[in-house]
């Protein structure tokens, strides 16, 4: 279950630099459970530090006594575009909704920043908890097209995008969600 007394704090670039200990270690314990079904790549130091644009505006961390023990990364991949890059959580809390709390956190801070019309994320496709989770608030799945542009804006190449999904090299199946602000 869900404790609330859990704090999220924003990581700015003093939080990354004070925890990065703790978020090189959850990274690590992560790709060890999970391997490529996490990433395909394991997160260093360069890549948690990297001064991205956007990324201190929706980046955060659950903190448990003095150690961050969860995290979420975005940056600005495409003008006006924040882009959830990771979430991960220390294996030992996995089950107590820690995710939710912080892809919630997210979501309602973006809807509140005027800067960005838009929030993407690449979810596994057979994610029995983030992807309802995405399409509860309001995510919708994109198509090919919607996907083939938005990787060459990231400037991502190689990738193999069907009608609604993409595979990576190992052949699991991902989607690329979206919500887009409404106007008014």
């Amino acid at each position: 279950m869900l404790d609330m007394a859990l704090p999220i704090i924003k990581l700015d670039k003093d939080n990354m630099q004070r925890y990065i200990s703790d978020l090189l270690e959850v990274e690590q314990l992560v790709y060890q459970k999970r391997g490529h079904r996490y990433s395909t790549e394991v997160w260093g130091e360069s890549q948690f530090l990297v001064d991205l644009p956007g990324k201190f505006d929706l980046s955060f961390g659950v903190v448990k006594g003095d150690k961050l023990i969860a995290f979420l990364i975005c940056s600005e991949s495409i003008p006006g575009v924040s882009h959830v890059h990771r979430v991960a959580l220390h294996p030992k809390h996995s089950g107590d909704d820690i995710g939710t709390k912080l892809m919630l956190r997210a979501f309602l801070e973006w809807k509140n920043m005027p800067q960005y019309h838009m929030i993407t994320a690449i979810i596994r496709a057979d994610h029995r908890l983030s992807l309802p989770l995405a399409k509860r608030i309001g995510a919708q799945i994109a198509d090919k097209p919607f996907m083939t542009q938005a990787f060459q804006e990231m400037g991502r190449t190689g990738v193999q995008i069907y009608d609604n999904c993409f595979v990576d090299e190992y052949g699991i199946r991902y989607v690329l969600i979206y919500i887009v602000k409404e106007t008014e």
